[in-house]
């Protein structure tokens, strides 16, 4: 057989993949085939998603971009009755493989039962932080509602989910079955209107008793004791029970059904399939990586290495929730952020404005700020919430990590690579040496599907390039006077040239890297300051250069703005300036 003959039994083997992307305001379909002996993206498209009024049809957006493709490719992918082409076709119309991922499925409405909240209450919210879900209201030993107002609270939220946890196996029972009892009363009375889901996932000892007092007409799932002991933590049995019924929640968004039988793989949600990409990152580089996914009605933040991974699906901070900010963020400590003056009013009505119509893009730059301001915040308190909740910690910092992948909007749509750096530093302030991954192309989820689906496809996907290096960061640990010498930077380049940067404390230091590079990395820090080793250890390292370059962030965690406004824009100026944004 001749080469030739090989390379087209090759290609005539090789499957298509299109994956879809619907998220609450952007739907994004990919294509994947091969070409050149390897898996790469073709071609992608976004649209609108059409899931809500007035369209109420999520496979009318799917179809949209769908055509984008076909004119874009000339390949095309419905058939004259508007249904998937599939298989592709000998003529080259049509895919093999058609997959999902979606984020614009409400989130579970949710009432939480438990005893403590710093106990039960705490492990069944790192339970449901693997899924999209609304806290609508929790019943504890706390609350002082009396039963009628209790079993109101249940007709006022029509709960999609009831989720009932507490006690350790074998425990105190009366103070819980109490609470299941009144709990009881409102799930039957809503049952006449709306059946909620109730997933029992508390003291093992009880389960039957509680079945007996829930009765036949509620569907009772029950799911491993999230806190068996008081100081062990069983969460993988509740996490995969609320994914299942997150599933059903995905299957009931309008057009759905179209899109299941296209697929016949079930579909995903957006944040999993992050995850399972990060996953593959921290397999990869043998270490710790973090994504952060900054959507229209979610925060996605994922911490993996490769022995386990920490998942928060923050429903209720998304671009589109940032209203809810200002429950979190007074308007002077977004306008912090802003390298000029702003009034406390504006900062409110762009807020709300953008509340009411995330999928609009700053026109101006008094916007563009506010729009980066916001996302800051945003990404700020997600991360330090879930921190403090994963680790039991005050201070909500990130740990030590190798990867930073980023991705959403505001993030890819602003004008500068620069802007997107400083706005990841700026929110998640964090340390040591890293590399820094922009999803540019909205790509990652649809490789999470994929790698679960074909690996090898994922992988040479990856390899060709669908991500934006942004660059290496050093931020190096330590307390330091403005304009002190904090750390030496020596680069050598494959072109043996030598470059020497001394930092100063309290700046951020880019170094441009030339195209195509690579670059030794040398990096000695003063006696007091640590890059990850212990203090005044150096590091080598070969870097490639990235959009911005190599940043040193050397401003000193956590971030200090001096009181006088003007000072401090002129500040926030200087880093903008400094990063090229």
């Amino acid at each position: 057989m001749t080469k030739a003959d090989k390379t087209t039994q090759k290609r005539a083997a090789a499957k298509s993949f299109l994956i879809a992307d619907c998220g609450h305001v952007n739907t994004t379909l990919a294509l994947f085939d091969a070409a050149i002996d390897s898996y790469r993206l073709i071609a992608r498209a976004t649209v609108g998603t059409t899931a809500a009024a007035p369209w109420n049809d999520i496979s009318l957006g799917v179809r949209q971009a769908m055509r984008q493709l076909t004119t874009i490719t000339g390949r095309p992918l419905l058939n004259d009755n508007d249904a998937l082409i599939k298989p592709a076709r000998p003529d080259g119309s049509g895919v093999d493989h058609f997959a999902l991922t979606i984020s614009a499925a409400p989130p579970l409405q949710t009432i939480l039962i438990g005893l403590f909240d710093d106990v039960s209450l705490s492990s069944a919210r790192r339970a449901l932080d693997n899924v999209y879900f609304h806290e609508a209201d929790t019943f504890s030993l706390s609350d002082e509602r009396d039963e009628k107002t209790q079993v109101a609270t249940f007709l006022q939220i029509k709960p999609d989910l009831v989720f009932i946890t507490g006690g350790t196996d074998g425990g105190a029972e009366k103070r819980l079955l109490e609470l299941i009892e009144n709990a009881s009363l409102g799930i039957k009375v809503l049952a006449n209107i709306k059946k909620p889901q109730v997933v029992y996932a508390g003291n093992k000892e009880l389960r039957e008793r509680v079945r007996r007092i829930m009765g036949g007409k509620v569907e009772l799932l029950v799911a491993d004791n999230v806190r068996p002991h008081l100081n062990e933590e069983n969460l993988d049995d509740a996490i995969k029970t609320v994914s299942t019924l997150y599933e059903r929640q995905i299957a009931a968004v309008p057009g759905m059904e179209t899109l299941q039988k296209w697929s016949g793989v079930t579909p995903q949600p957006t944040a999993q399939a992050f995850a399972a990409i990060g996953d593959y990152f921290a397999a990869l580089n043998k270490g710790c990586i973090v994504g952060v996914d900054l959507g229209s009605h979610s925060v996605t933040l994922v911490i993996a290495d490769p022995d386990q991974r920490d998942l928060t699906v923050s429903s209720e901070m998304g671009i589109g929730y940032v209203a809810r900010l200002l429950a979190k963020s007074t308007p002077a400590e977004i306008a912090r952020w802003i390298p000029f003056a702003v009034e406390e009013t504006a900062v409110r009505d762009y807020i709300y404005n953008k509340a009411l119509h995330p999928q609009l893009i700053p026109t101006t730059e008094t916007d563009l700020f506010l729009d980066q301001a916001a996302a800051r915040e945003i990404v700020r308190h997600v991360v330090s919430d879930s921190m403090k909740q994963w680790t039991q910690s005050d201070d909500g910092t990130l740990p030590p990590f190798q990867l930073l992948l980023a991705r959403g909007s505001t993030l890819t749509n602003a004008p500068r690579a620069g802007q997107a750096m400083l706005m990841l530093l700026d929110a998640l302030q964090p340390t040591g040496i890293f590399a820094v991954a922009l999803d540019r192309y909205g790509m990652l989820p649809a490789l999470g599907m994929l790698a679960e689906m074909e690996p090898l496809v994922a992988v040479q996907v990856l390899e060709n390039v669908v991500l934006e290096n942004l660059g290496w960061v050093v931020v190096p640990v330590g307390k330091g006077q403005a304009g002190q010498p904090v750390l030496n930077v020596t680069l050598n380049s494959d072109l043996d040239t030598e470059l020497e940067v001394e930092v100063m404390y309290g700046t951020i230091e880019v170094i441009p890297l030339k195209p195509g590079d690579k670059t030794d990395v040398l990096l000695t820090p003063n006696g007091r300051f640590d890059i990850g080793l212990g203090a005044g250890k150096s590091q080598k390292f070969t870097t490639e250069p990235g959009s911005v370059g190599l940043i040193v962030d050397a401003r000193g965690r956590p971030l200090v703005f001096p009181d006088d406004d003007i000072e401090r824009q002129e500040l926030v100026r200087k880093w903008i300036w400094d990063v090229g944004g």
